[in-house]
C-alpha cells in the first residue's frame, strides 16, 4: 500500500511517500480503508524528533477517518462492513489496574496511532475494534478526520478538567488552531461566553463566524489580560484554555478571576517560562494540565458529534503524496482549523 512515513528524523525531506506492507488484522481488530487523515502539531514534532524517539520507520497520521472493510471473527463489536468511522487515537491495554478501574486515561502502556503505532497517512490501517466510532451519514470523511484529536482534547480540557458551566466567561487562546476552534464550539454549545484571540483580521472574522462573542487581536494590544478585564467588568474570566504556552502564561493567569481555572494543553510558543508566584499568593487559582484522555470522554463526545452539535473545521486539503506541502503550510500558520490529507 501507499503511505507517508519517516525512516529518520529531520525536515520536510524526511517525509517519504512510497510502498509499505499491507496491514493484517489481529485478534479483536478491524481493517479500515483510510479516506482521510488530519495533520497535527504532533506530526511536526515527530518528524523533527522532538516528540518521538521510538522505532522507525513510522507511518505518520494521528487523526484517521475511513471505512471498515474487514472485522476479526473474535472482535466484540457492533460494527459492520461498510461502516464509516473515526478513531480514538489512544490504544489502552485494558488489563492494568487503571484500565480495570475505569481510569484508562492513566494507563501506563497506552500507545498512539501515528506515533507509537503506524498511523493514518496510508491506504489502510488495522486497529482495535473498540477504538472505532461511527459518524453521521451527513458527515464526509474529510470533515470527520478533522475531529478526533482536536475535539477530544478540547472536550477533555473544557468538560472533564475545566468543568465548564453555562454561566462561565471563558478565554480561549489562538482561535485558529484545530483544538481552539473545537473549544469555541464546545464552549458555545454549553452556553458559556467566549473570548478568544487571533492575530490577523481574517482569523478574527472566522472566530466570530464560529460563535466567539469577543475576539482580541493579540498583535494590536499591549495586554490581553487588560482587554479581558475590560470585557468582564474588571472581574476576569472563570476559565482559561491555553494551547500556546510560554508567550501567554502570565497573561493567562492575570486574566483569571479569583477561584478561576486554567487548563493548558499546548506549548507551541515554548515550554519554559518564569512564573510570578505573587499572582498565586494574591488570589486562589486552579492550574491544570491536559494529559491523556479516557474512552468514556471520547464516547461522550461522539454522542454530541452524532447529534450535530460539533463540526470538523477543514482549512485546506492535500492529497496523500503532498504531505510535505501540508507540513509546510502548518509551519507557516496560515490556516484556520485543520489541515486534512485525502486518499
Amino acid at each position: 500500500m501507499k503511505a507517508v512515513y519517516i525512516e529518520q528524523h529531520g525536515g520536510l525531506e524526511a517525509l517519504q511517500y512510497g510502498d509499505r506492507p499491507d496491514p493484517e488484522i489481529g485478534p479483536g481488530e478491524i481493517l479500515i480503508k483510510v479516506g482521510a487523515s488530519a495533520l497535527n502539531r504532533l506530526d511536526i514534532g515527530l518528524r523533527a524528533g522532538k516528540s518521538y524517539s521510538g522505532n522507525l520507520p513510522r507511518i505518520l497520521g494521528c487523526d484517521i477517518a475511513g471505512e471498515v472493510i474487514q472485522i476479526s471473527p473474535d472482535a466484540n463489536t457492533s460494527l459492520r462492513i461498510g461502516d464509516r468511522v473515526i478513531l480514538d487515537n489512544r490504544v489502552k491495554c485494558g488489563v492494568c489496574e487503571e484500565c480495570i478501574q475505569g481510569s484508562d486515561r492513566y494507563c501506563g502502556t497506552q500507545k498512539r496511532f501515528g506515533v507509537d503505532l503506524d498511523g493514518g497517512h496510508a491506504e489502510y490501517i488495522n486497529v482495535p475494534a473498540m477504538n472505532a466510532y461511527t459518524i453521521p451519514e451527513s458527515m464526509t470523511l474529510t470533515e470527520a478526520a478533522a475531529l478526533p484529536l482536536a475535539a477530544h482534547t478540547a472536550w477533555h480540557c473544557l468538560i472533564t478538567q475545566g468543568q465548564i458551566t453555562p454561566w462561565d466567561d471563558v478565554l480561549i487562546h489562538a482561535a485558529s488552531s484545530g483544538v481552539a476552534s473545537m473549544a469555541i464550539q464546545i464552549a458555545k454549545m454549553v452556553g458559556a461566553r467566549v473570548i478568544t484571540t487571533a492575530g490577523v483580521d481574517w482569523k478574527i472574522a472566522k472566530a466570530k463566524e464560529l460563535g466567539a462573542d469577543e475576539v482580541i487581536n493579540y498583535r494590536d494590544t499591549k495586554s490581553i489580560s487588560e482587554e479581558v478585564k475590560a470585557m468582564t467588568n474588571g472581574k476576569g474570566v472563570d476559565l482559561v484554555f491555553d494551547v500556546v504556552g510560554a508567550d501567554v502564561w502570565e497573561e493567562s493567569l492575570l486574566s483569571l478571576k479569583s477561584g478561576g481555572r486554567l487548563v493548558i494543553t499546548g506549548v507551541t510558543s515554548g515550554a519554559r517560562t518564569e512564573m510570578n508566584l505573587s499572582i498565586l499568593q494574591g488570589k486562589p487559582l486552579h492550574l491544570m494540565g491536559s494529559g491523556s484522555r479516557s474512552r468514556k470522554s471520547f464516547a461522550e463526545m461522539m454522542k454530541v458529534i452524532n447529534q450535530g452539535s460539533i463540526h470538523g473545521i477543514v482549512s485546506q486539503v492535500f492529497p496523500l503524496e503532498s504531505v510535505a506541502e501540508a507540513h509546510h503550510t502548518m509551519e507557516e500558520r496560515e490556516f484556520f482549523g485543520k489541515i486534512v490529507i485525502e486518499n
